[in-house]
């Protein structure tokens, strides 16, 4: 009977792993959530809500193209950009971050980051939020270049607060 049991349990085993198919499309592959690229973009949100958004200078090629929606910046750009909210908010936050790296069967390698993120505005105090989804596509252990998408309306208007406030102090910033 033991026999017969343990038999049995090994045909169920086998038939289940038969019934797995590997899809080796160009656009499949395999996704991860704990290798290297994942961490890397994760402490690259970390300091984004830090306003040290220079550390992305490690892991970004110096000719990368990056995009928040359809417009396109440098690496000097974007990196400016997102160290110029640390100006202009407090709190920053990147909640419930979910980042996994795609490692696609025609070779292409993308981490993708999922959050809904958070600040204070340091010239109203006004709570603001906003979902993001952005793209990291790696060539050659280097970012070579980002797509984000997210609604920068209001992080327009806190950067024409801000621009008013400085001129009215009689500051400028070359941000």
């Amino acid at each position: 009977m033991k026999k017969y049991i343990y038999y049995l349990a090994i045909g169920v085993l086998l038939s289940c792993n038969e019934s797995i198919k590997i899809d080796t499309a160009p656009l499949s592959g395999s996704i991860n959530q704990s290798d290297e690229k994942t961490k890397i973009v994760e402490r690259l949100g970390k300091a984004y809500t830090t306003g040290t958004f220079e550390l992305a200078n490690e892991y970004f090629t110096p000719d990368g193209i990056h995009m928040v929606n359809d417009v396109i910046y440098s690496t000097e750009e974007i990196i400016k950009g997102y160290n110029f909210h640390s100006l202009l908010f407090d709190e920053l936050k990147h909640n419930n971050p979910h980042i996994t790296t795609m490692f696609y069967n025609n070779g292409n390698i993308f981490t993708n980051q999922w959050a809904h993120w958070s600040g204070v505005s340091k010239i109203t105090g006004q709570s603001h939020e906003l979902d993001f989804y952005c793209s990291w596509k790696w060539e050659n252990d280097k970012i070579v270049g980002t797509h984000c998408y997210f609604d920068t309306r209001m992080i327009e208007q806190e950067a024409g607060l801000f621009q008013q406030k400085m001129a009215a102090d009689g500051e400028t910033t070359d941000q």
